[in-house]
């Protein structure tokens, strides 16, 4: 399981005071003083005013505070929702991928949301967008308490979870796909009873790449055969779970994935 954090940093603002502006010490002559012969003074006080020391009028650069304000604002409201239908625009890169990324409304401008994770990061602040990779499944998009989000399911595996190292031992001959059947020849000892086999989707989660790329595993089961000659056997199992959870997580209708059976990796497009 995966985490996606964008950004860790954090800049910081410092503030400035300002000076209090001089104080005026003029003073007005006497009244009915006539002994002085210099200049006359008005008694009128010089009323220009002075920009404190280091204060320019300038804001200067916007802080992570406000950044971070800003996009969280932006980020509620390209989500807000009032009905289901309005949503199905999934915000790339707001997750590690697949139905853990966030969702936005189909009309909402995201290009402010987009430039404000950039200003983010140039600053080095911190916008914490974090998931899980775990890839739940997912019919479609909903609005729950207003938000855009993923409509997930609760359902059953799409293909058991099981491990290969837990069951008895065998040899993979080769691995091949005939339409939507994974075909693995594999070889084992026995031949007094009857062993069975079954595929695997151990972490029920997609690998991010392109195309996905999928884990499974074969599972045997020997029954306890204690006998020693050496089967070969070709097993057919059927994928169309897997392309099933492709739809589910991705909402597609065609997909292409890579699946990974021990070492050999076949593309599969359905």
């Amino acid at each position: 399981m995966r985490t996606v954090i964008f950004g860790s940093l954090m800049l910081v603002a410092a503030c400035t005071g300002s000076d209090a502006p001089p104080t005026d010490t003029t003073t007005s002559p006497t009244s009915g003083d006539s002994g002085d012969t210099g200049s006359q003074d008005t008694g009128v006080t010089d009323t220009g005013s002075t920009m404190p020391t280091g204060d320019t009028g300038d804001t200067g650069p916007r802080t992570c505070e406000d950044i971070e304000a800003d996009f969280w604002a932006e980020a509620e409201a390209i989500q807000t929702c009032d009905d289901a239908s309005e949503c199905g625009q999934v915000l790339t890169g707001t997750s590690c991928g697949c139905t853990r990324d966030w969702v936005a409304r189909l009309d909402a401008d995201t290009s402010d949301f987009y430039a404000l994770i950039d200003e983010g990061q140039a600053e080095e602040c911190e916008l914490l967008l974090s998931s899980v990779c775990d890839c739940p499944p997912a019919k479609g998009f909903d609005c729950i308490e207003g938000t855009c989000t993923w409509n997930y399911v609760d359902s059953t595996p799409y293909l058991p979870v099981c491990f290969e190292a837990d069951g008895d031992a065998y040899s993979i001959d080769g691995v091949a796909l005939d339409g939507a059947e994974l075909v693995v020849s594999v070889g084992y000892s026995g031949g007094c009873e009857d062993h069975d086999f079954v595929l695997c989707w151990p972490d029920q989660a997609f690998m991010e790449s392109y195309p996905v790329q999928v884990a499974l595993e074969v599972s045997h089961d020997a029954h306890g055969d204690a006998c020693e000659a050496w089967i070969r056997e070709e097993l057919r199992f059927d994928l169309s779970p897997m392309s099933q959870a492709y739809f589910d997580s991705y909402g597609s209708k065609t997909g292409t994935m890579s699946v990974n059976v021990g070492d050999v990796r076949i593309d599969w497009t359905f």
